[in-house]
């Protein structure tokens, strides 16, 4: 009986089944390869060597079955096998699937899997938080060689690991944690979970990097003694060190609290190729820091996340008139901001004409700030930040149904709008994916029980909107055949602020 995968492959290959000889049809090279790409390979291959030998050869032979491994939690017991059989032809291994499920791993049995494959060119272990390997300081001299891409954000235990797996062909570097918003994180433990002067490490090691991404780079906790304290400051100046990395596009170092100008502003000087870069949260910073990044990066900085920072209104006022190319201008809970900034963003065409995401919470935005960034950005906007806008009305959402490209929208904490008002923006957008109205207190009060109530819990049932996502999500703008990355707009969690 025909399947639809046979079905397929046999439209897909260079003859319908009516043209071939009768009996050759199941042993053509090219009808099986056809046929064997719809199938879950290599993790299939017990079952494929059951129905002929010439089906098993094929699949055991070709390297396309063997070059990419993305196993999910399903396939973790045949992990070791096939990353035996796999060995020099695998060049992509990630394991980012598997999440919890890592656990479930044996960490000596993937060592030596893994000292099989020393063609691994792309390793993703992102959120293996309990993934441990026996010997993983012995894959440094194998992967040292051969890693051109490297993400381990939410491993802990691999992260002091980092520096022996280093070596210049690292072009794209992922640590740190996956997520701030972790309500289990242990902030004593994460103050330890990174090694020792590891900025310094990465760029000796990695000449070449063009992406380098440590969120979480925060060493400090509460209580530590003063010995520890002054090592931590010594591993953040050696920050200042990226400035060296000249073919760096993109840098993350959210939450790099302590992080100082000086360091910032070499980086500014040194990466000329500079188009992202994310500084949430490094609340040390000064006007110093961004005016270097407006002077030096101007032409090329395309990306800016400095949400939860203390720049004064007129350094970035300076900086969107520098940069006027930017897509993302994420500002949300600067506490020197207000609706003034809003309004000589607008007020001006020639500034950042091109706003595909505008984080603008905390910013006291009203509705006439509102309408005046749907007016500006009526043919890019794609993602907007509004939270804890209390002077902004039904009004000011009934304005940003007219934003045909918004996808996702943060408007938590407000308190001047109505259940209404938020189901017809929801029902109101037909691109509208995306909305966090939590915390809201709507207006006029009403019981959770009431109509509106329920349709409105309703409507954002079907628009999840979850910081976690923002940031995988966000990824999906492509220039000149890279990702960008764009922002998420939450307020600074509790925990982290206490720190």
């Amino acid at each position: 009986r025909e399947s639809p995968a046979m079905a397929g492959a046999a439209s897909s290959g260079p003859a319908s089944m009516k043209e071939w000889p009768s009996g050759s049809l199941l042993s053509d090279e090219h009808f099986v390869l056809s046929l064997l790409r719809w199938l879950p390979l290599p993790w299939g291959l017990a079952d494929i060597a059951v129905v002929c030998r010439s089906w098993s050869a094929c699949s055991q032979g070709h390297s396309e079955f063997w070059a990419q491994l993305t196993p999910m939690p399903k396939q973790l017991p045949a992990i070791y096998q096939v990353l035996g059989s796999a060995g020099r032809r695998l060049r992509r291994l990630d394991l980012s699937g598997i999440g919890a499920g890592a656990g479930d791993i044996q960490g000596h049995r993937l060592a030596e899997a893994l000292a099989r494959c020393p063609n691994i060119e792309v390793l993703n272990l992102a959120g293996c938080r309990a993934l441990k390997l026996g010997d993983a300081a012995g894959l440094g001299a194998t992967f040292s060689q051969s890693l051109r891409s490297l993400n381990i954000r939410g491993c802990d235990d691999l992260q002091q690991l980092l520096p022996v797996w280093l070596g210049p062909a690292l072009q794209y570097l992922e640590a740190g944690w996956l997520s701030e918003f972790d309500d289990s994180r242990d902030w004593e433990a994460w103050a330890r979970v990174f090694p020792r002067r590891l900025f310094h490490t990465i760029c000796k090691k990695c000449p070449n990097l063009t992406v380098l991404r440590v969120p979480g780079y925060t060493l400090l906790a509460r209580g530590m003694a003063a010995s520890d304290y002054t090592a931590a400051m010594v591993d953040y100046r050696g920050i200042s060190e990226v400035g060296n990395l000249a073919r760096l596009r993109r840098l993350d170092l959210c939450c790099a609290m302590p992080v100082g100008d000086e360091a910032i502003c070499r980086i500014a000087r040194g990466c000329t190729r500079l188009r992202s870069i994310n500084l949430r949260c490094c609340g040390e910073l000064t006007d110093r820091a961004l005016l270097a990044i407006a002077q030096h990066l101007q032409s090329v900085l395309v990306h800016i996340n400095i949400s939860c920072c203390e720049f004064s209104d007129g350094a970035v006022r300076s900086l969107a008139s520098s940069c006027r190319g930017l897509k993302t201008l994420d500002l949300c809970y600067c506490q020197r901001l207000g609706p003034g900034f809003i309004r000589f963003l607008c007020g001006d065409p020639a500034i950042c004409p091109r706003l595909r995401m505008l984080g603008a919470g905390g910013l006291e935005v009203g509705d006439d700030e509102v309408e005046g960034i749907c007016r500006k950005y009526h043919a890019t906007l794609v993602h907007l930040g509004i939270g804890s806008a209390r002077r902004l009305t039904d009004a000011g959402l009934a304005s940003l149904t007219r934003l045909p490209k918004l996808r996702k929208l943060s408007a938590h904490q407000l308190s001047g709008v109505s259940a209404r008002g938020l189901i017809e923006l929801c029902k109101g957008s037909a691109s509208l994916i995306c909305v966090d109205a939590e915390g809201c207190v709507l207006q006029p009060p009403c019981k959770p029980e009431h109509p509106d109530n329920v349709r409105l819990e309703a409507c954002l049932a079907e628009k999840k909107y979850s910081y976690e996502d923002s940031d995988s999500e966000t990824d999906v703008e492509k220039e000149h055949g890279r990702h960008e990355p764009l922002s998420g707009w939450a307020h600074l969690p509790e925990a982290i602020q206490m720190l």
